[in-house]
C-alpha cells in the first residue's frame, strides 16, 4: 500500500504540474495534496507539521497571486476593468481553443479586446494586454515552479525510503 500511495502522490504532482499552465484545476493545491499522500504513505515519509503548514501557506499564497498578478499587471499597464474582466475571459476560452498557445493569446486579446470596448485606444488597449499577459506569464511561472518544488521535497522524503528499502 505504502507504494500504491507513493506513486498516487507522485501522479498528483505531475497533475499539478499540468493544472498550474491549463486553468480548470488549481495545480498548486493538486501538487498539495500529492505532499499529503506522500505524509500519510509511511510513517517513514511523515513530513513535520509546520512543513504541511508552511506548504499550505504557500499554496493559498500562490492561488491568491494566481489571481490578482494579472489584474494588477493590466492596471499597472492602463488597462480598465472591462480589460481586466477581458482578460480573464480570454484566459478561458483560450484554454478551450485548439490553436497553440490558446490560454496565452486568450489573455492578451481578451484584454485588447475588453480595454477597447472599455474605452481605451487601441494603442492603450495593446499595452495593457501585454500586461495581462506578463501578469499571466508570471502567476504561471511561480505555479510551475511551486509544484516542482513540491515534487522534489517529496522525492527527497521518499527517496530516503526507497533507498533504505532497496539497499537496507
Amino acid at each position: 500500500m505504502t507504494y500504491v500511495l507513493i506513486i498516487l502522490a507522485f501522479l498528483l504532482v505531475a497533475g499539478g504540474i499540468i493544472f498550474a499552465v491549463l486553468p480548470p484545476l488549481p495545480g498548486p493545491l493538486i501538487s498539495y495534496m500529492g505532499l499529503i499522500v506522500a505524509h500519510y504513505s509511511a510513517p517513514e515519509n511523515a513530513f513535520s507539521s509546520s512543513t504541511l503548514i508552511i506548504w499550505a501557506i504557500i499554496v493559498i499564497l500562490i492561488m491568491v497571486a494566481d489571481y490578482t498578478l494579472p489584474i494588477m499587471a493590466t492596471k499597472k499597464f492602463g488597462g480598465t476593468k472591462a480589460g481586466i474582466w477581458g482578460g480573464i475571459i480570454g484566459t478561458i476560452v483560450g484554454a478551450f481553443l485548439p490553436i497553440p498557445f490558446g490560454i496565452i493569446l486568450g489573455a492578451l486579446f481578451g484584454a485588447i479586446i475588453g480595454d477597447l470596448i472599455g474605452g481605451n485606444r487601441i494603442k492603450e488597449a495593446i499595452k495593457s494586454g501585454f500586461g495581462s499577459f506578463l501578469g499571466f506569464l508570471l502567476a504561471t511561472t511561480l505555479k510551475v515552479i511551486i509544484c516542482i518544488w513540491m515534487g522534489v521535497v517529496i522525492t527527497i522524503q521518499v527517496g530516503e525510503f526507497a533507498y533504505k528499502a532497496i539497499f537496507g
